[in-house]
């Protein structure tokens, strides 16, 4: 495997050209059509180890980043956290560091090949949100300048509903879970739902099924989890794809190469680009998920109520 390359810069919007008396010609507030947009915060989870949620969050925040959207990924699994050896590389530090005073955030984030930020979580997450106001005040300010740069932030959350992942789904703007053909994946996704819905009733949830044999498979699965969710709970979820069972995906794992650049034009590639396109080209963040002065840092340190 070549060594992965580090990158120093993420990639921009334009924000050049000039507006010239556009105020005046469209009635619009230059103010306001100039403010950088709200960043997305979605969460990638599901009830079930092993259904392939990192391997999602990693390929779907550089497919995002091949969009020329700024992205941010943070690894929240505080016991198994594995994006950092899905990307090949080997942080030297995490935001447990960063806590505990070791280090600078600026040394924590990793710009890796393809434009993503990687803030690897370590044992940070849970840490930070059992701080009191005062210790986590200045650290909060720096983790909000790095979400503000970002047009997304993809969150790789623990698989099942423990504290530290319901806290994680309580500050997200949007979740999507994944499942797989599985009868406990697809009772444990539901089990999270259950849960979201009761923490944030109106926040948009996304369904990915992964790893099937045919797409009839995940057109049933879906089915199936949407209508026991609006019977139960009355709570919308959305179809973001499926991604169909691909040997090459174990070899890209084995390689520590994510899959879109291990073999682009691989079945499971060509499904995590549409699933990036389909939520690129979305815009679900929930009306009551908070303003955007309320980043997830902040939502993720309140107290649950």
């Amino acid at each position: 495997m070549p060594p992965l390359r580090l990158v120093t810069a993420f990639p921009g919007h334009d924000v050049s050209s000039p507006v010239g008396n556009a105020q005046e010609a469209s009635g619009v507030d230059i103010t306001t059509a100039l403010a950088p947009p709200r960043t997305r915060i979605i969460a990638v989870t599901g009830g079930k180890g092993g259904v392939g949620k990192s391997n999602v969050a990693v390929n779907v925040a550089l497919e995002l980043a091949a969009r020329r959207r700024r992205v941010t990924l943070l690894d929240a699994d505080l016991a198994l956290a594995n994006t950092d050896v899905l990307l090949g590389i080997n942080p030297t530090y995490h935001l447990g560091h960063v806590l505990s005073g070791h280090c600078s955030l600026s040394e924590v984030i990793v710009e890796v090949e393809g434009g993503v930020r990687l803030i690897p979580g370590g044992s940070g997450i849970e840490r930070l949100a059992n701080l009191a106001p005062g210790q986590h005040g200045p650290l909060i300010a720096e983790l909000c300048t790095v979400e503000n740069k970002s047009d997304y932030m993809i969150v790789d959350t623990a698989a099942g509903i423990a504290h530290n992942v319901t806290g994680v789904l309580r500050a997200v703007s949007e979740a999507i879970v994944v499942t797989t053909p599985d009868p406990a994946a697809i009772i444990d996704a539901y089990a999270t739902i259950k849960v979201l819905h009761r923490h944030s009733p109106n926040k948009p949830v996304w369904i990915i099924v992964n790893d099937v044999a045919k797409i009839s498979d995940a057109n049933q699965i879906f089915t199936q989890i949407r209508s026991t969710a609006a019977h139960f709970l009355n709570h919308p979820v959305r179809y973001l794809g499926t991604i169909p069972h691909d040997a090459v995906l174990a070899e890209a794992v084995r390689e520590q190469v994510p899959i879109v650049e291990y073999a682009p034009k691989s079945p499971a590639s060509r499904a995590l680009r549409l699933i990036a396109k389909h939520l690129d080209q979305s815009d679900l963040a929930s009306p009551t998920s908070g303003s955007a002065a309320e980043s997830f840092w902040h939502l993720l340190v309140e107290p649950e109520v």
